[in-house]
């Protein structure tokens, strides 16, 4: 699993694990069931067309079918890659940091991570109307960073609660520093 990869320091907790939400990953996977479809369609239209209803069957099926198969198995490979996608992209909260996943491609995964005491500003975005009804949205935090400063992630589910549960833990991690540096 993805989290061996992952080393943690030492007395350090995971708080919260997020993933995108489920409707995000449910309308592309809807999608590709439609583009699996289409084919079938446009056959059904063009039986229609009496042009299209003479074209020998000797030929024209199995080159459909040969066509639908092709078309068929990249529609798949298009799904999984979709649902590998979702899988692999994590952000994961812990008491001392934040340490986000992002699947770019196959063989591409871009592992971030941000001191909590180095957070400077985090911004919860929903918009639109389903978002609104089903509680999902875009997190953006910022850091004090000088290589990269911005994190975003978009379809993450409850943004708030995550918000707040980043907040909490840099409020305690602040908290907890501080103590350490008082004589």
């Amino acid at each position: 699993m993805l989290f061996e990869k992952i080393e943690l320091e030492k007395d350090e907790v995971i708080l919260k694990t997020v993933r995108k939400h489920w409707f995000v990953i449910g309308i592309e996977l809807f999608s590709i069931i439609l583009l699996i479809l289409l084919p079938l369609f446009l056959l059904l239209i063009a039986s229609f067309i009496p042009e299209f209803s003479a074209l020998s069957i000797e030929i024209g099926l199995p080159l459909f079918l040969y066509g639908l198969a092709v078309w068929s198995l990249f529609s798949v490979m298009l799904g999984f890659m979709i649902w590998t996608h979702y899988y692999l992209d994590l952000w994961i909260i812990t008491d001392r940091r934040v340490i986000t996943i992002d699947q770019v491609h196959f063989f591409n995964r871009k592992i971030s991570s941000f001191r909590l005491e180095r957070l400077q500003d985090i911004k919860v975005s929903i918009s639109g109307i389903i978002p609104t009804f089903l509680n999902y949205g875009t997190i953006r935090a910022q850091t004090a960073s000088a290589l990269e400063n911005n994190f975003m992630s978009t379809g993450l589910p409850d943004p708030r609660e995550i918000q707040a549960t980043i907040q909490r833990a840099t409020d305690s991690r602040i908290t907890s520093l501080q103590g350490r540096l008082v004589p």
